[in-house]
């Protein structure tokens, strides 16, 4: 015990009460160190979690790129069909001015010192039709009644086909003239 007090007479007075201080610092470091390793693990936690979001917006891009690609392709074929539509109503409209050219050289030629008769309020209404793209025109009015309206006001039901479908509706005179025409098809089509 002798070299304990000489080792204790040798050391300063400040030096237990520095070494307690030293203790609750190196403590206090520990438990830091503890709390920020503790904290980089629940970030990484956080960052595993971003990461399987991330994947998963990356497999939405994904997705929806093929979908836009998919709907530029179904655009293409929507225009496609107007075009053609448009190319069959052209040649409905030619078709029908070079019968009325026809019609009116045939008219010409065979009765030249006769003055030509006015278009009937029947032929009126199917060209109307032809040129708005119908086809296979019928009329359900007696033509008795289509003179009536031939200078009064009136409806004339008619049944007629637009690619292929059957349409049935009226075409409203007044006065005389063609004041609006209402075809729709015959059946609804289901969603």
């Amino acid at each position: 015990m002798g070299s304990e007090e000489s080792l204790a007479a040798a050391l300063p007075a400040w030096w237990p009460e520095a070494m307690l201080w030293l203790g609750l610092a190196c403590l206090v470091a520990l438990a830091a160190g503890a709390l920020g390793a503790w904290a980089l693990v629940r970030r990484a936690d956080r960052l595993r979690a971003d990461l399987v979001v991330l994947e998963t917006l990356r497999e939405l891009e994904k997705k929806l790129g093929r979908w836009l690609s998919e709907r530029d392709d179904l655009d293409l074929r929507r225009i496609e069909h107007l075009l053609i539509d448009l190319r069959d109503g052209s040649k409905r409209v030619e078709d029908l001015f070079l019968r009325s050219q026809e019609e009116r050289a045939a008219n010409a030629s065979s009765t030249a010192l006769v003055p030509a008769t006015p278009v009937g309020l029947g032929e009126r209404v199917v060209n109307r039709l032809h040129t708005l793209g119908y086809e296979r025109i019928e009329f359900v009015t007696p033509h008795q009644e289509l003179e009536s309206f031939a200078h009064g006001d009136g409806e004339i039901v008619v049944e007629a086909r637009r690619a292929g479908v059957l349409c049935k509706g009226r075409v409203r005179i007044r006065g005389g003239r063609i004041d609006s025409v209402q075809l729709q098809p015959a059946y609804s089509i289901f969603p």
